[in-house]
């Protein structure tokens, strides 16, 4: 590859990290799903500032196709990326679980409450 294509490569790597950056500035991403994002934009730049690691790397582990080493990369950090996010929504699924039995129980204590004193709920509006 030319020399140009490394340096617009850096250039959307560098980027992504301040978009990245940007988004947890604002409170947009949170930090901890961020490293994941960050982690993979230096691992860009990395590569484009010094493309012969890509290729010492594919020669070692003998893959002839250096190109095709970086296909597996990616999709081994796109499986880390979306195993932290099941990860993520998994546990909200739960944590939502545990809201709505919490919340049936305090207006069932609510409605117990208001029969005692001799209310209805339907005076209340509820």
């Amino acid at each position: 590859m030319k020399p140009d294509i490394y340096l617009f490569s850096f250039f959307i790597s560098l980027s992504f990290a301040a978009t990245i950056l940007y988004l947890i500035r604002n409170q947009k991403l949170k930090e901890q799903y961020a490293l994941l994002w960050l982690t993979l934009s230096v691992m860009m730049m990395v590569l484009t500032l010094f493309p012969s690691v890509l290729d010492d790397v594919a020669r070692r582990i003998r893959i002839e196709y250096a190109p095709s080493l970086l296909y597996l990369l990616s999709v081994v950090g796109i499986l880390f990326i979306l195993l932290h996010l099941t990860m993520a929504v998994s546990s909200l699924a739960q944590r939502n679980v545990e809201l709505i039995q919490t919340l049936a129980l305090h207006e069932r204590k609510i409605h117990a409450l208001m029969k005692q004193n001799g209310q209805s709920g339907k005076e209340e509006g509820t």
